[in-house]
């Protein structure tokens, strides 16, 4: 029975024939189980062409979209809402799309971009006014005096009640 490391092998090297055929980059699976969603590096600064040499060791990108499109590998890679499974399928049905498909995707991932960073802008500025609105230091003592006096009320407001209980039982007895 052969093991992993030459079943891999075998898939690699069918891999590579095809991917020959059809200019495209293949990496074979390595049996780690690492997916891009484990090992992603996403960095707004890195450029589209930077992203295509970071994909291409974990995706097949076929080289009319690594030629063609680097600006949507970049927001593929990008993206939140994609899993690794989502991401391959759109490297590789990319080159089938027509024109006005393309530019209806790429209009989805560049207002996703948009909306999420503009999620996190209204987060973090919540956030700071938050954390520098009037944080005043806690007086335990005050705290402790106000627990006490709550803690009173509600038995006093007990005691009122089980009183006011007997009284209707009674009534309700003598009835």
């Amino acid at each position: 029975m052969p093991d992993a490391n030459q079943t891999n092998q075998g898939v690699a090297n069918t891999q590579q024939s095809a991917a020959n055929s059809t200019g495209a980059t293949i990496v074979a699976d390595t049996g780690s189980g690492a997916t891009s969603d484990d090992n992603a590096i996403v960095d707004p600064k890195k450029s589209p062409e930077q992203y295509i040499k970071d994909i291409e060791n974990q995706y097949i990108v076929p080289s009319l979209v690594r030629n063609k499109f680097p600006d949507l590998v970049k927001l593929i890679y990008e993206t939140e809402s994609m899993n690794t499974e989502e991401r391959e399928y759109w490297l590789q049905i990319m080159p089938i799309m027509s024109e006005d498909q393309i530019k209806k995707f790429r209009d989805i991932l560049v207002n996703e971009k948009d909306q999420l960073a503009r999620l996190d802008r209204e987060y973090n500025n919540e956030m700071s006014r938050i954390n520098t609105g009037s944080s005043k230091p806690i007086d335990e003592a005050k705290l402790k005096a106000k627990m006490e006096t709550i803690k009173k009320a509600e038995e006093e407001s007990q005691v009122e009640e089980e009183g006011e209980e007997e009284k209707l039982l009674d009534e309700l007895e003598n009835l």
